[in-house]
């Protein structure tokens, strides 16, 4: 599908998001396919034409997790146990709709999940992408209390 044809049918995922409140717009992603993009509080959430539907990814980022650590060598000794942490967590808890790494700007781990929905979906994406955001949010803090327990 060429990116004429992808923006051709994203256009009215814009259009309903914006209809709902939100700030969407149409862009590239990094890998450099055609995107609804919508940045909110919680995260962010990207949707692109897949195989057979629409492929939703919701992402957001524990920002700062050690920023409150005052002792620098600490603070880089904790983003480090994060760090080495992550592949172990991607084994053992995530399965393979879920990415996990650190964020060297925002200074803390950041999840994606990507899941597929129908086309049939169109008028629910707005709720559906916030469910999987607020899932996001929430796998966050357990993984976070996990990697500091």
């Amino acid at each position: 599908m060429t990116i004429s044809n992808q923006k051709t049918a994203l256009d009215p995922v814009v259009d309903i998001f914006r209809e709902r409140g939100f700030y969407a717009y149409g862009t590239f992603d990094d890998q450099n396919r055609w995107c609804v993009a919508c940045d909110v509080e919680d995260g962010h959430i990207d949707i692109r034409i897949g195989d057979d539907g629409y492929e939703l990814d919701a992402w957001a980022t524990l920002i700062g997790m050690y920023l409150d650590e005052e002792n620098t060598r600490r603070r880089y000794a904790l983003e480090r146990l994060a760090r080495v942490s992550i592949p172990a967590i991607q084994r053992g808890i995530l399965d393979d709709t879920e990415q996990l790494h650190w964020d060297d700007v925002e200074k803390g781990i950041a999840l994606r999940k990507t899941i597929q929905l129908p086309f049939a979906a169109t008028e629910r994406l707005p709720e559906i992408a916030m469910g999987q955001l607020q899932d996001v949010n929430e796998t966050l803090l357990f993984l976070a209390r996990q990697i500091n327990s």
